[in-house]
């Protein structure tokens, strides 16, 4: 079955659960998807492809906008600057690897191979 057909299945799957659309098709998705990259709705994701994504993306992010908009002007080591972005990424991508493994759970989602 190709990437496409699967895709629209877990769209209507997801859309049968009563989840928010920029729940299970957060726009960053829809923009990679866009930009011809063949991703996973994240319901579909293993924990780990998740976690890693998540952590990554969100502690790159967070800690640019934090430096500039604040750690740069308090003279902060380089250290504790990377340290706390890659604490932080790490949090939020436990927290968020948590969020959709339970939430794929609790409404009793199909796996991407079973589509």
């Amino acid at each position: 079955m190709s990437y496409q057909s699967k895709l629209e299945k877990a769209q209507v799957e997801l859309a049968n659960t009563g989840m928010r659309e920029s729940n299970y098709n957060p726009p960053l998705f829809i923009l990679l998807r866009k930009l011809g990259l063949k991703i996973k709705p994240v319901h579909y994701n293993s924990f780990i492809n998740n976690f890693a994504f998540s952590a990554i993306f969100f502690g790159v992010i967070w800690g640019l906008l934090m430096w500039f908009t604040t750690w740069s002007t308090q003279r902060l080591p380089i250290f504790n600057v990377v340290g706390t972005s890659i604490f932080t990424g790490i949090l939020f991508g436990l927290i968020m690897a948590l969020y959709y493994k339970k939430s794929a759970t609790k409404y009793g989602l199909s796996k991407w191979e079973e589509l």
